[in-house]
């Protein structure tokens, strides 16, 4: 065999598994830091005006979220599958099974401390709070 032959073989080998090792599931949590300032203007400038009322509904923000983590989503980002696991008023916890195999499960809060910006509870938006990735599929 010619010697470039062996040498483009090896590194699209070395290629392929750097970018099998690239586009590897990580599983764990990710627990997302929240600007307070950034939320309470979210609220006030978004929500409280009418212009984001989407953002008072947990399964439309979780719908729209779970795109943004998966790349091979094609579809319209407020009509993902995303799927109700278990909550209450105040915690909500959401699954999707992104393309690539792995399970996504949002968790969503509306922060007591957001509720002097919002009035009242029922116009309190919902956030997300942590994404726990599964592998697999």
């Amino acid at each position: 065999m010619p010697k470039q032959f062996v040498r483009s073989s090896l590194l699209l080998c070395v290629l392929a598994l750097a970018a099998q090792a690239a586009f590897a599931c990580k599983p764990g949590i990710e627990h997302r830091k929240l600007s307070q300032a950034d939320v309470q203007n979210i609220q006030k400038n978004k929500v409280n005006t009418g212009k984001e009322m989407w953002r008072l509904e947990a399964p439309q923000v979780a719908a729209r979220e779970a795109p943004a983590l998966d790349a091979g989503y094609k579809g319209a980002p407020e009509k993902a599958p995303v799927k109700f696991v278990k909550g209450d008023d105040r915690t909500q916890v959401f699954q999707y099974k992104a393309s690539d195999g792995r399970t996504l499960e949002l968790t969503l809060k509306k922060p007591e401390w957001l509720l002097p910006y919002a009035g009242i509870y029922k116009m309190e938006m919902w956030v997300v709070t942590d994404v726990k990735t599964t592998c697999g599929k």
